[in-house]
Order: C-alpha cells, then sequence, then structure tokens
C-alpha cells in the first residue's frame, strides 16, 4: 500500500472518529435538552392546571376537574394527564397511545425517549386535595430530535466530504515530491538520471530530494566515467590516429563477423580503395598538406556510407582504405564505388594536384556467407591490382568463377521463390542454446534461425536469403512468419525451451499495422504460458532509438526481455543500451577477446562490467569455436557462451 493511501485511511480514521464523537455528543446534548424542555413545559401545564382545578375542585365531585383535564388533554400534546387522591387512589386519568409519524422505525427503536413526568398539588384551601401528573407526548420530542439528528448528520457529512478532498488535495501537493522520487528510482533502473529542480518546502522532504539529487548525480558521473573510458579504449585499440577512421585490426574482425553471420551480412562486398604513390604525394604537398589530404580522403569514404550503418569504413595503412558493404545487388556495389571516385577525384583537384601523377584506384570482390577471409582479401587485392594496370580513378570488379559464386536468381524469380517458402512453410526453425560457460546443461535461451529449404531439399543458412529479403523489402512479411511459426511449434509442444530468443528487423517496427499485430502477438504468447521470451535485434540497426524503447518497455511489461546483437563498444551502442536497458547484449568472441588481449585492459574490463552490472545487463559471448576460446572468456568473467564449440544450430521439427 502506497504511503499517500496510508495516510488518507488514517487520517480519515481519525477524522471521521472526531466528527463522530462530536456528532454523538450533540446529539446526546441535543437530547437532553428536549427532555428538560418536555419536562419544563409538563411542569408548566401541571401547575396552571392545578391552579384551575383548585378553585373548582370538590371532594365530592370530580366531573368539573375531569372536564379541565380533558380540554387540556384533548390538545394532543400529552401521552399522560392523571389526578390522583392524597390516598394515592386514581380520580381521573388520561392515557393517549403514541404514534409517532415522520420518523423512522429503526430511530425509534434505537433511540430510547422518555419524556419526564411533571406533578403538582393540589390544595383546597389549606387541604390538600390531590397530585396532578402530567407527561408530554414522546412523539415530539422524536420528531425533534430526528430534525436535529438529520441536520447533524447532513453537517457531518458535508465537513467529511470536504474535509476528504481537501485531504487529498493537501497531501498530494505535499507528497508529489516523493512520486517524483519514486520516478527517479525507476528511471536509474532504466539508466535515465533525471534531477528534481522543484525543492519541496517540508523539511524531511526536502532532505530526502536533495539525498535522491545526490546519488543520482554521482551514479550519472560513475556511468559517464566507465562509458567515456571504454569509449577512449575503444578508440585507442581501433581507430587511426590522423583519420579517426577504424584500423586494420578491426576491419578484420568485423569481416570475420559477417562472414559467420545469419543475416543480411553475410553477403556483400570487400572494396580496396588505394592512393598511387604516397611519397611523392608528401614531396609535392609536404607534411600538413599530405595529412589534411589523406584526412579529405577518409571524410569523402565517410560520407559515401554515412546513410548505411552496417557498412564499415577503416585505414588500413598510409596508402590503402577499404570499405566493407554488405548488399546483394551488384548495381549497389558500382554506384557506391562510383560515388566515391567522383568525390576524391574532386578533392584531388581542390589541392591542385595533377590527376596522372596523384590518383586513387579502386578494386572490390563479393564474399558470401562462410567464405575465406584470406581467399577474399586476395580477390580483391587482385581486383585493385587490375585497376591500377588500367590507369588513373578507374574501378575493377573481380570476376569470379561460375563455382565461386552461389545461385544467381532474378529478383522476380527471387520474390516469387521466398514467398513460396513462407507460404508452403519451407524456411524451417532452426535453434543454437545459450549456456553457462561453467555448467553447459544450464541453458539461458534457445535462439531460433532460420534455414531454406529448397525444392532439392537442401538447406541454407540466413547468410545465403537475407540481402534478398531486405532488397526486395520482405523483412516485416518474414518476421510475421518467423513469430507465427514460432508460436506454432510453442502452442504445439513441437519445441519446449526454457526461454526463446526471437531475432527481429527494423521494417515491422517502421509499419503501424505491424506494430498493432506484433503488440498482439506478444500478448498471445502470454496466453499459452511462454513464461520467458526474449525479442533480439542488431545493436546498430537503422531506425531511432524512440522505437526500440518503447518496444523494450513494452516487452518487459509483458514479464519478457529485449536484447541486443553483434554489440561493439561505441558512443552510439552505449547510449543506446542506457536508453532502451537491454536484457543482455551479445558480443563476438573474436572481438572479446581482441579487446581485452591488451596489457593493462583490467580496468576497461571493470568498466565494462560497471556499466553491465549496474544495469543488470548480461553479456553472451557468441560464435565460440574451440575450448582456448572458452577458457579464456571464463577467466574474463563471461558467465554466457554461444557457438559451435557448444552445438550447431539443429533444425526444430
Amino acid at each position: 500500500m502506497t504511503l499517500f493511501k496510508q495516510i488518507i485511511i488514517v487520517l480519515s480514521i481519525l477524522q471521521t472518529l472526531i466528527f463522530g464523537g462530536v456528532m454523538w455528543f450533540n446529539f446526546l446534548s441535543s437530547n437532553e435538552y428536549v427532555k428538560e424542555q418536555a419536562y419544563t413545559d409538563a411542569l408548566h401545564t401541571a401547575n396552571s392546571l392545578g391552579l384551575s382545578i383548585s378553585s373548582v375542585a370538590s371532594l365530592d365531585d370530580t366531573s368539573t376537574a375531569e372536564a379541565m383535564i380533558n380540554s387540556v388533554f384533548d390538545s394532543g400534546y400529552y401521552e399522560k394527564i392523571t389526578l390522583e387522591s392524597m390516598d394515592h387512589r386514581i380520580l381521573v386519568e388520561k392515557v393517549q397511545e403514541v404514534v409517532v409519524a415522520d420518523v423512522p422505525a429503526w430511530f425509534i427503536r434505537y433511540v430510547k425517549v422518555e419524556p419526564p413526568v411533571a406533578t403538582s398539588q393540589i390544595m383546597l384551601g389549606w387541604t390538600p386535595y390531590g397530585v396532578l401528573s402530567v407527561q408530554l407526548n414522546s412523539g415530539h420530542a422524536y420528531r425533534q430530535l430526528w430534525t436535529i439528528f438529520k441536520d447533524v448528520l447532513m453537517l457531518f457529512a458535508g465537513v467529511t466530504c470536504v474535509g476528504f478532498f481537501a485531504l487529498q488535495i493537501i497531501l498530494t501537493l505535499i507528497l508529489k515530491p516523493l512520486k517524483r522520487v519514486k520516478e527517479q528510482a525507476e528511471a536509474i533502473l532504466e539508466s535515465d538520471f533525471i534531477f528534481q529542480n522543484d525543492i519541496p518546502f517540508t523539511t524531511e522532504l526536502k532532505n530526502v530530494v536533495f539525498a535522491m539529487n545526490s546519488m543520482i548525480k554521482k551514479v550519472k558521473e560513475i556511468f559517464e566515467k566507465e562509458s567515456e573510458t571504454l569509449k577512449k579504449y575503444h578508440e585507442l585499440l581501433y581507430q587511426d590516429t590522423v583519420t579517426k577512421m577504424y584500423n586494420r585490426r578491426y576491419f578484420n574482425i568485423k569481416l570475420q563477423e559477417y562472414l559467420s553471420s545469419e543475416a543480411k551480412n553475410a553477403q556483400g562486398a570487400l572494396i580496396l580503395i588505394s592512393l598511387n604513390d604516397y611519397e611523392r604525394l608528401k614531396q609535392a604537398l609536404g607534411y600538413q598538406k599530405s595529412e589534411a589530404f589523406i584526412k579529405e580522403t577518409a571524410e569523402c569514404i565517410r560520407r559515401a556510407i554515412c546513410n548505411q550503418k552496417e557498412y564499415v569504413s577503416a585505414k588500413l595503412n598510409e596508402t590503402d582504405f577499404a570499405v566493407l558493404a554488405p548488399a546483394s545487388s551488384q548495381e549497389a556495389f558500382e554506384v557506391l564505388c562510383d560515388e566515391i571516385r567522383a568525390m576524391l577525384q574532386d578533392v584531388t583537384r581542390r589541392f591542385d594536384l595533377n590527376e596522372k601523377e596523384h590518383y586513387i584506384n579502386i578494386g572490390y570482390a563479393r564474399y558470401y556467407a562462410h567464405a575465406d577471409a584470406k581467399e577474399l582479401f586476395s580477390k580483391a587485392d587482385f581486383a585493385l591490382t587490375t585497376s591500377k594496370a588500367k590507369g588513373a580513378f578507374t574501378i575493377n570488379c573481380f570476376a569470379e568463377q561460375a563455382s565461386d559464386k552461389q545461385l544467381v536468381l532474378g529478383k522476380e524469380a527471387w520474390t516469387q521463390e521466398l514467398k513460396n517458402a513462407m507460404e508452403q512453410k519451407r524456411f524451417r526453425l532452426a535453434y543454437q542454446n545459450v549456456v553457462d560457460i561453467q555448467t553447459y546443461d544450464t541453458v539461458f535461451q534457445s535462439e531460433l534461425f532460420l534455414r531454406l529449404e529448397d525444392y532439392n531439399g537442401h538447406l541454407h543458412n540466413a547468410g545465403y536469403f537475407m540481402p534478398m529479403i531486405t532488397e526486395l523489402k520482405l523483412g516485416a512479411r518474414l518476421d510475421h512468419y518467423v513469430i507465427q511459426r514460432t508460436y506454432e511449434v510453442l502452442a504445439q509442444k513441437i519445441f519446449v525451451s526454457k526461454a526463446v530468443c526471437i531475432n527481429l528487423g527494423k521494417d515491422i517496427f517502421l509499419q503501424s499495422n505491424d506494430w498493432a499485430w506484433l503488440e498482439e502477438s506478444v500478448e498471445r504468447f502470454k496466453q499459452i504460458g511462454i513464461s520467458s521470451l526474449y525479442f533480439e535485434m542488431p545493436s546498430l540497426v537503422d531506425m531511432p532509438v524512440e522505437i526500440l524503447v518503447k518496444f523494450s518497455k513494452f516487452v518487459r511489461t509483458m514479464g519478457y526481455g529485449f536484447g541486443m546483437d553483434n554489440f561493439a563498444i561505441t558512443h552510439e551502442s552505449l547510449r543506446t543500451i542506457q536508453s532502451i536497458n537491454p536484457a543482455y547484449i551479445k558480443m563476438q568472441t573474436s572481438y572479446l577477446l581482441d579487446l581485452f588481449s591488451e596489457n593493462g585492459s583490467d580496468s576497461v574490463k571493470r568498466s565494462l562490467t560497471i556499466i553491465t552490472d549496474s544495469m543488470d545487463i548480461k553479456v553472451i559471448a557468441t560464435n565460440v569455436e574451440t575450448v582456448e576460446q572458452k577458457e579464456k572468456l571464463a577467466q574474463m568473467g563471461i558467465a554466457y557462451i554461444q557457438g559451435s564449440f557448444i552445438a550447431e544450430p539443429q533444425l526444430i521439427g
């Protein structure tokens, strides 16, 4: 129960007791007043009637006295009038049954009113004649008390209601800072740091707000300090000092990641860009201008790929640059290479260089899933060498042999094949477990993958068809298929797992109808009793963070989790996890081991641990392939691993 409700209940009870007590004592006072008034009236009647009777009374005849008593009694205000002799003989007695109108029966039953009896002694001269007793009708007393009771009750109800609402308003204003403190505490769990600028006037609450602001400031400083440490270390390790581009070390890691990917990154092109005779360039421009030329060259390459978050550019050495471009269309590679060539040719002209002596060449080779990295570099190098042989500012593509290529289909044929595969359920689900690094039997989740079964019964992994899914804009439709198929295999108990992980693309979020459908689907998983479910997306997905934050919060409200795949320590990715607060992040094993292989990386590991532990984010190492990798990860403190070392993906059903 909230503090607000507790205070409201306590104060409401106190208010009710106080006003109830006042009402009760007021009613008792009114009851006594009515009785005293009834006695006074009865006494006045007894005295005046007694004087009247004494003037005409006779010891032998009571008819005159009775007539006078009748005239008074018939007025209806009296319940009983009795005339007794001195020896207690009843001379005259008039009694009237009490009938109370306009008063509820329950009030008469619970409120007892006994009007007092007033007496007056009647004298004949100096001789006592008798005693006259008068009792007023109790019905009048009941009516008076009922009227008083109604008025007091209405006043009590009115004051109580006004007091209750006034109390609510006052407490709401007083406790408003506590509500903001609660929001601050909940925001910390979401790694959102909120400061209260509206300081309450209540001393105790003011101290609480000051303490909370101070704590949040320190937590934010710690988070930002550790994030900055990680970012600077990452830049120092993987960035070229002159151009701020990634270096060859990082490029090789990303290349291995893409070649082993289950997503669209598994197909693309390796593009090499080379400057001709850098030594002559330095002699022509001088050190500073030649360095500026290199920076301009790097900036042109960055601008050419700025709209593609999955593309990776790097400076391999003094004269060579590289771009890793995941895509499936040959036309996309040609357009990109032409754009880079045009921009670099313009830079050459701006630096007043002779284009026949100072120029660039571009060569590229296509890659497919599970290709060999060294062989791919050899092909791209060969294409670059051929380009140099053709002359300045030329582009050359490595001519692939038929055996090097995957199945080549046109767009229409691919569209029909992919749609048919969904309708015929030839997209098969496979799973690979994420397990505890110490006890392989403890499964954290089962990540689901897609396999395309062709008409010959051959299975192809996602790297084979995902580039075309993206190019043909069938991503949302495929996500629909995956979610629906997952629901079916779980509902029918075809597949049973402690926790299931579903990978999603961006398209399903960027269409409003798909967003609503996605929320309904999550609720359906809840209805069939799935207690643990995760949704996963790449960390550098090209979509607004606000959408991811919204979906992540929705998933958490349903008791499920949201995860980020292929996480790399960059300023953007650190800000993303701070906003989204995922349940876990997945990092490539080769990247993790390389990142923390340097001497003096202990403080960096500590920074990553502080960030993930403070946000309750689990770190999962993926693509673990050997015992040596597993042992090194265990020494680093990684708790969960995934990869072929544990098991290859297994088909479901």
